[in-house]
C-alpha cells in the first residue's frame, strides 16, 4: 500500500513527513530480503533437524533477523496508512533490526568463508546438490547483505526525516516569534479621524452648524394680546422696547391712580 492517508468514518490521517520512493523503495528490498533469507533459513534448518544435526547459531540468528523485519514492516506499515509512523517509533524498530542483520550477517560471512571462497563447480563439489547447496549459500549470503544495507539505509532515513522536521518546527517557531514582536504600525489619521481633511462645501460635508439646544425666540402673542418679539441677543429692557413690548392699558391706569412713573413717587 502506498498511500499515506486514509478515511475511517470520515477521517482522515496526518500527512506523511517520509519521502515516498526512498520509504517505500527500501521497504520493498527490506521485506524481499526477509522472505527469501527466511525461506533459505527455514529449508537448512528443516533438512538439519531432520537428518538430527543440531542447528547453527547463525541461522538462528538469521530466521530471527527475517522473523522480525517482517512483523516489523507488517506494523509500521499499518500505522503508516491508518494513523501516521513517527520518525521516533521507526528509528527503535529499525535499529533493533540492524543490530539483528548484523550480526546475523557477520556470523553468516564467518561461518561460509571456505564456501564463499570457491566456485560452485563440479570440480569442488563433484557433484549436483553440492554445487546446489553451494549457490543456496550464496544467495543466503547475498540477501542477508542487501537486508543488513536496506534496514541501516532506511535507519539512516528516520535520521533524517526527523531532523527535517524538528528544523521546520524551529523555523515555525521562530515565525511566530517574530510575528509576535513585529511593533505594531501606529494609527494614522485618516478621513474621518483628521479633522483637517475634513472639507465643507459643495462636495464635502455640511457646514458645522451651532447647537440647537437655544433657539432664537420666535413672534409670539403675549398674555395681554401684544405681539412680542425679542432678538436672540437682547436680553435687556431696551431690548424689550426695540422688539415692541408696550405696556398694557390697565398699567397707565394704576399709574395715574397712585402716581408712580419709573422709579418715584409723586405726590398728590
Amino acid at each position: 500500500m502506498l498511500f499515506s492517508s486514509s478515511r475511517r468514518g470520515g477521517a482522515k490521517t496526518a500527512p506523511s513527513v517520509y519521502p515516498r520512493i526512498p520509504f517505500h523503495g527500501l521497504r520493498a528490498v527490506q521485506l524481499l530480503s526477509s522472505v527469501i533469507v527466511g525461506g533459505i533459513t527455514s529449508y537448512f534448518m528443516y533438512h538439519l533437524t531432520h537428518d538430527h544435526w543440531p542447528t547453527p547459531w547463525t541461522f538462528i540468528f538469521l530466521m530471527a533477523s527475517s522473523l522480525f523485519s517482517i512483523a516489523a514492516l507488517t506494523f509500521t506499515i499499518c500505522l503508516h496508512c491508518f494513523v501516521g509512523l513517527k520518525p521516533d517509533l521507526n528509528i527503535g524498530i529499525n535499529g533493533f533490526n540492524a543490530l539483528l542483520w548484523t550480526l546475523s550477517w557477520s556470523l553468516l560471512t564467518w561461518y561460509m568463508s571456505p564456501t564463499l571462497k570457491h566456485t560452485c563447480d563440479i570440480e569442488n563439489w563433484r557433484e549436483d546438490v553440492g554445487i546446489m547447496v553451494c549457490r543456496i549459500y550464496k544467495a543466503l549470503f547475498t540477501f542477508a547483505f542487501l537486508g543488513m544495507i536496506s534496514t541501516i539505509a532506511a535507519l539512516l532515513l528516520d535520521f533524517y526525516v526527523r531532523g527535517q522536521s524538528n528544523r521546520r518546527g524551529i523555523y515555525k517557531l521562530h515565525d511566530l516569534d517574530s510575528k509576535a514582536s513585529r511593533p505594531r504600525p501606529e494609527a494614522t489619521a485618516g478621513p474621518f479621524t483628521d479633522p483637517s481633511s475634513v472639507s465643507y462645501g459643495s462636495g464635502g460635508l455640511a457646514e458645522p452648524r451651532e447647537s440647537e439646544a437655544w433657539d432664537a425666540p420666535r413672534m409670539s402673542m403675549g398674555p395681554y394680546g401684544e405681539e412680542k418679539n425679542a432678538h436672540s441677543g437682547d436680553l435687556g429692557l431696551e431690548g424689550l422696547r426695540r422688539g415692541g413690548y408696550g405696556a398694557p392699558e390697565e398699567q397707565h391706569l394704576y399709574a395715574e391712580d397712585t402716581g408712580y412713573h419709573g422709579g418715584h413717587l409723586e405726590k398728590p
